[in-house]
């Protein structure tokens, strides 16, 4: 092999070095966001938290998600398809949305903006609106900027309808009237058993003065079981008118 062929031979195995190290050479990746707690993943990656990610990476295509902040469940999240050429220094900026939360007096108020419904409080939405709409049935509606959400504002709606009528079962009325059935019950039943041994013990001994009292707690007990039966009457008619 001559001189020439041998330089040339030389010259074709460096350049099959350089496409080499070309096809499988790094990049350097900087992804910088706007939130100071976001995480970072790629190709399902963890990579860390912060704001600013300086990384080494292959050539090739990488799937980048970055999320607002890892502390929250609905945290929004930003997702990217990148193609990293080798030797690339790519400075990459992700911003997310600025979001505050609205909040209303009482709570489970219609948001609209624009006309357009777009939940119930408490919400978080994009700061992009100028003003909102809070609306609640049996409550006036109220308008809310955005300047008085910026500082903190919670909007409160005023009550216009009739209070809801209180239900029957569970209120002191309720107990008292069961607690009064129950006490008398008791009662009707220990005056009708005293007579019942009385009048037994009357038909061994024949003591006369025995009649007189089975009558009283006779009595006694037909008092208290009338008064067990209002109380139970009671009790049916407002269940039933509730």
């Amino acid at each position: 092999m001559n001189l020439v062929t041998k330089e040339i031979a030389a010259l074709l195995l460096l350049s099959s070095f350089g496409l080499l190290y070309a096809q499988y050479g790094n990049a350097n990746l900087t992804i910088q966001t706007n939130a100071d707690s976001s995480g970072l993943f790629i190709d399902d990656n963890f990579i860390g938290v912060g704001n600013k990610f300086q990384i080494e990476s292959k050539s090739g295509i990488h799937l980048i998600q970055i999320v607002q902040d890892l502390r929250k469940w609905n945290a929004e999240i930003i997702k990217d398809t990148i193609n990293i050429k080798n030797s690339d220094e790519l400075v990459l900026d992700y911003n997310f949305k600025s979001q505050k939360l609205i909040n209303s007096i009482p709570q489970n108020a219609r948001v609209y903006e624009n006309d357009s419904l777009v939940g119930f409080t408490p919400i978080l939405l994009g700061t992009t609106f100028n003003e909102l709409k809070l609306e609640k049935l049996n409550y006036s509606s109220v308008i809310v900027t955005a300047e008085e959400i910026s500082v903190g504002k919670i909007p409160e709606l005023n009550f216009t309808g009739e209070q809801p009528k209180k239900q029957f079962y569970g209120s002191t009325m309720f107990y008292t009237l069961l607690g009064t059935a129950i006490a008398l019950g008791g009662t009707t039943a220990y005056y009708k058993l005293k007579a019942d041994d009385l009048y037994e013990e009357y038909k061994i001994t024949g003591d006369p003065g025995l009649p007189d009292n089975i009558e009283n707690y006779d009595d006694q007990s037909a008092w208290t079981l009338i008064a067990t039966e209002l109380c139970i009457g009671a009790i049916i008619y407002f269940f039933l008118t509730d």
